[in-house]
């Protein structure tokens, strides 16, 4: 039988292995941190650089490790200059901060921009991922976004005023005029958008227009807003526009001709727009698009159409159509600004990326720079150089020599045939199957000790189970032994019975137990050890019994 200490050896043994199994799944669960994402809302004038400080700050109190940050900026009213870590242009800046030192708990980026126009201009995050020191993606609590306050020019114009109006389907009511701006059109219960042409007194001012789109039925209301130079100085005309039966409706033929459906959604061919927002390199022209003129654009020196549409919740862009296959394409541009930066001799601490070999760059002023190409090319593509920009930052950089560009060289090394080298390529493999062999590994560990830890409990109740049936049993056979025994000893004294008085007198002479001890005892029997030291090693028929049941309760013996 297991004694019980056993038992708890067996006990602590299990719960210390189950403690084990489940210490690796609770090593690999990590918490990440919080943090806020702010910006600085500055000022400045038109022409003047603004600077934006971008901060992430942990909210937690854990250190942070690095971020990849993506704004958005209006680029007709700024123009991105220069950031740390940061690079972009025509809208969008990619921004990758790292923790400054210390208990790495902030990450800031100052960002530079050149106002181009006056008024308020925001710059907001487009997408975000921030990590902490352990490679966990952060959770933001708050994300905020910058607002440029832009004042304009001493002398700027204040001119807020349209010099024409023109509205498609219906006629304005009263007649146009300049110093007016309440006007009301009728259209008919067909049309559900209305073409606004607007056209501003000053060249350098802008106008917007809101709710000519999804049009109900009843009295909408479409205003024209007119913004001047002075990005301070605005005129609202409102057109009043009564959506009835009878009304108006578009002109020529139906209106399902200026639909246009693009990757699924619905869009409206726009009979004018502003020419003001017309993009760098384009002249206005009238097209007829299906039977209906509309104003469209055309390329001074691209061979591209534009038309501007509108889509069903009533924002609106330019479109490349091309006629022969009946298609549109969104039209994105990209642009960039230009930039100096002074070729210096590599420091010490630079490291050339792989893949590359010396080559030498001829400059517009005859003088030859040293630098370097992707090995292996006959015609490369680009050069890569060491510099200065002219905020005093040096840094790889990127020479493009077939647009004569020039960018931070970000880019992984690269082998010579433009793609990462077998050696780099197999570290990489390798690296990540040791990973996969690592959370592999300890999966199985926490399976078999899972196992092990169950079969060790099993056992444990089993053998409890058998050890109390044993002790039952144990039980139940000394009982059975005791019964045996007794009944031998009735049977015995019967044979007596049968023997000579003389032997029988002997026998009780020999055996018969002390006055005090038969006061003594309440019992039928009594059980004499014959084995005992100092007793007789045997009976009368030489047989070595252990045990003589005597009955001293006979009343014939006493």
């Amino acid at each position: 039988m297991i004694s019980r200490k056993i038992k708890r050896g067996i006990a602590r043994t299990a719960i210390t292995l189950m403690l084990a199994a489940a210490m690796p799944c609770s090593a690999i669960t990590a918490w990440a941190a919080n943090a806020n994402l702010t910006f600085s809302d500055p000022s400045a004038a038109v022409g003047s650089d603004v600077t934006v400080t971008m901060k992430i700050t942990s909210t937690s109190g854990d250190a942070l490790g690095r971020a990849s940050i993506m704004l958005s900026y209006d680029a007709s009213a700024l123009e991105f200059v220069s950031g740390d870590n940061a690079s972009g242009g025509a809208g969008s800046v990619s921004v990758r901060p790292s923790a400054d030192g210390g208990d790495g708990t902030e990450m800031v980026s100052t960002l530079t921009f050149r106002p181009l126009k006056a008024g308020e201009s925001k710059i907001t995050v487009s997408t975000q991922e921030i990590y902490d020191s352990n490679e966990s993606l952060v959770t933001l609590d708050h994300q905020g976004n910058s607002t440029v306050t832009v004042s304009a020019q001493e002398g700027a114009s204040s001119d807020a005023a349209l010099s024409s109006l023109q509205v498609s389907p219906g006629t304005l009511d009263p007649a146009f005029s300049s110093s007016v701006t309440e006007y009301s059109v009728q259209v008919g219960e067909g049309v559900s958008k209305i073409a606004v042409s607007a056209e501003a007194s000053s060249g350098n001012a802008t106008v917007s227009i809101q709710g000519d789109s999804n049009l109900q039925m009843g009295d909408n209301t479409v205003t024209c807003i007119v913004t001047a130079e002075d990005g301070q100085t605005t005129t609202t005309y409102t057109i009043h526009v009564n959506k009835v039966e009878g009304g108006p409706s578009e002109p020529v033929t139906a209106a399902g001709d200026l639909t246009a459906v693009i990757n699924g959604a619905q869009y409206t061919v726009a009979q004018a727009f502003d020419v003001n927002t017309l993009p760098e390199g384009f002249e206005q022209i009238s097209y007829s698009y299906k039977g209906n003129d509309v104003m469209a654009a055309q390329g001074t020196e691209k061979d591209l159409l534009l038309m501007y549409l509108n889509d069903e919740e009533g924002g609106g862009d330019f479109f490349i159509y091309n006629s022969e296959s009946d298609s549109w394409t969104p039209y994105m541009e990209l642009s960039t600004t230009s930039k100096t930066v002074v070729i210096l001799p590599v420091d010490n601490d630079v490291t050339i990326p792989d893949g590359f070999t010396e080559g030498i760059m001829n400059l517009e002023n005859g003088r030859k720079a040293s630098g370097w190409v992707p090995a292996g090319e006959e015609n490369p593509q680009y050069w890569l150089f060491y510099g200065m920009n002219w905020n005093g930052d040096k840094a790889l950089y990127r020479y493009d020599l077939e647009e004569n560009t020039i960018q931070r060289y970000f880019q992984e090394p690269i082998g010579s045939n433009g793609t990462v080298s077998a050696d780099q390529y197999q570290e990489l493999v390798n690296e990540h199957q040791d990973l996969i062999n690592q959370y592999e590994n300890r999966g199985m560990i926490v399976i078999i000790l899972s196992v092990v830890s169950g079969l060790l409990l099993i056992a444990v109740i089993v053998t409890a189970v058998k050890s109390r049936k044993g002790s039952t049993a144990a039980e139940t056979a000394g009982r059975t032994r005791r019964r045996a025994a007794a009944e031998a000893a009735v049977s015995a004294e019967k044979e007596q019975e049968k023997l000579p008085e003389k032997s029988t007198e002997k026998s009780v002479s020999r055996r018969a137990p002390a006055p005090e001890q038969e006061e003594e005892s309440d019992d039928g029997f009594e059980i004499i050890d014959l084995d005992e030291e100092g007793s007789a090693g045997a009976d009368d028929n030489g047989e070595d019994d252990e045990f003589e049941f005597i009955d001293i309760d006979d009343d014939d013996k006493k």
